[in-house]
């Protein structure tokens, strides 16, 4: 099999993947915190190309898939029954589970650092930080994310991680600016919608209905097939 296809095929199982994880996402969005498609996303696209990189990387790797199967482990109620132990694999909570893969996440930035999967296990902690609702220390996190990540699909994730944390800790002004910047980069790594979609929100939270109806309103005129312009429409009707 010549090269250019074996990349063509790793690229399709990555996108698939991330098709699934997308797809994890919509099932569970009521209860889930915007940002995490991110997270689940580019927890697909680190499975998929962690699986098939064979590199020195291998070790960091294989921790890195182990705590990615901790983060989907499924949520078992804890046993009533008086002695009985919590089945392996599986934890008592949403909560229970975040904890135990943030701590894993961890583990592998801590003993690989300059590995490209301690960046994508670092990207992750952030990730868990976030969803336990841990603000100031997912802030932090995406932040040592985006200084590390260079050129690479991290740097963005992390900038979108991180103005989702600013929101968290009720830090308007700051998410505004990073969703603004990052709105503007067209040929980037986020689909510039989902960005002004995340920014237009953010303005309202911060009470500044002019600045969403802008954000909005470049969803309507400028991606006319986005998934957010039935939202978007509806919203600017609401804010006019």
């Amino acid at each position: 099999m010549k090269a250019q296809e074996r990349h063509q095929l790793k690229q399709n199982e990555v996108a698939r993947t991330a098709a699934r994880a997308i797809e994890t996402f919509n099932e569970n969005r009521n209860r889930i915190l915007p940002i995490s498609i991110v997270v689940l996303v580019v927890a697909a696209i680190a499975g998929g190309y962690f699986g098939w990189r064979k590199s020195t990387n291998d070790r960091a790797s294989g921790m890195l898939g182990a705590a990615m199967t901790i983060s989907q482990s499924p949520i078992v109620p804890a046993p009533t029954v008086p002695g009985a132990a919590q089945a392996p694999g599986t934890y008592p909570t949403d909560k229970a589970r975040q904890e135990a893969a943030l701590r894993a996440f961890q583990d592998v930035t801590a003993k690989y650092p300059s590995t490209q999967a301690g960046l994508a296990a670092q990207y992750q902690a952030a990730g868990s930080l976030l969803l336990l609702e841990r603000f100031a220390e997912a802030e932090k996190a995406f932040a040592d994310v985006a200084a590390r990540a260079g050129s690479s699909v991290y740097g963005p994730m992390a900038k979108m991680g991180r103005a989702e944390a600013f929101i968290g800790e009720s830090k308007y002004d700051e998410a505004i600016k990073v969703l603004t910047d990052l709105s503007a980069d067209r040929d980037g790594a986020l689909p510039v919608d989902g960005v002004l979609n995340e920014l237009a929100r953010a303005c309202i939270k911060a009470g500044k209905k002019a600045e969403a109806r802008a954000a909005f309103k470049r969803i309507v005129d400028e991606f006319p097939e986005s998934i957010y312009g039935a939202d978007a429409r509806q919203q600017l009707a609401a804010l006019n």
